[in-house]
């Protein structure tokens, strides 16, 4: 399982610590039954510490862009699961649930002159609070001038790639898109798009108050939460349903069950 994380706002010489973004999701999942050496943390900035790999270990900076990210991340995955006749499941925070989608777009969607993989065996995928209709929160501020917020600007060309097709499933790979109505980062409809193919929908009620950080790491309790399966034209409400990091592993494993 292939953990990706967000974009960091913060000084870039810091990078960032891939287990304080995953290390509650691991930590819950373990207890879930999932084995610690199943994780795959994944960096993306040079200064990125404790991940399992980092995609850009000498140019990780905020002006790499997130298509070229994708196309690290299929490869990795290629050659160490694909090539081998392995599938995987990928699990994208915020920015990184945009790498995600690229990795499995570009595979089928790219430039003759690019250079991506021929296949990916990818079982399921699942963004929490991604923006895949963009965001204008911070992008076009105080952070507004580097590459990877700009792609994430509603309409940039980045977008318009990305949704040059509705989510890639060249394996049949089931998505889930995890949001929350409480997120001030990202709007619930950015995160949870009800037209982008999706298999499976999960937003939490605002009463629950969960915001953009604790969509990856709040695992306990009982939420109230709206959820669409299969192209249903209706949400259903749960009063009593799974925390977004329970949501999560159930995606991966029954992939109905909220």
């Amino acid at each position: 399982m292939y953990l990706v994380k967000g974009y960091n706002p913060i000084a870039i010489s810091q990078g960032v610590n891939c287990e304080s973004r995953w290390g509650r999701l691991i930590e819950a999942m373990q207890g879930w039954g999932w084995k610690k050496e199943q994780f795959v943390q994944v960096g993306f900035y040079t200064a990125d510490t404790l991940c399992n790999i980092n995609l850009a270990p000498e140019d990780g900076d905020r002006d790499l862009s997130l298509k070229e990210l994708g196309r690290r991340l299929a490869w990795d995955i290629y050659r160490n699961h694909s090539s081998k006749g392995e599938s995987v499941d990928l699990v994208g925070h915020s920015m990184g649930g945009l790498i995600v989608r690229a990795a499995v777009l570009g595979v089928t969607y790219h430039d003759p002159e690019e250079n991506w993989p021929p296949f990916l065996y990818v079982e399921d995928a699942v963004t929490l609070g991604t923006p895949h209709y963009g965001t204008g929160k911070d992008c076009d501020s105080i952070f507004g001038a580097d590459l990877q917020c700009r792609q994430m600007l509603p309409g940039s060309q980045f977008m318009t790639w990305l949704h040059s097709t509705q989510v890639p499933q060249p394996t049949e790979t089931d998505w889930t898109f995890i949001g929350s109505n409480a997120d001030r980062t990202v709007s619930y409809n950015s995160a949870t798009p009800t037209t982008d193919g999706a298999q499976h929908l999960v937003r939490y009620h605002i009463s629950e108050g969960i915001g953009h950080s604790a969509l990856r790491v709040l695992a306990k309790g009982s939420k109230r939460l709206y959820y669409r399966n299969y192209g249903s034209s209706r949400w259903t409400t749960l009063a009593n349903g799974a925390a977004p990091v329970r949501a999560t592993s159930n995606a991966l494993y029954w992939a109905t069950k909220w």
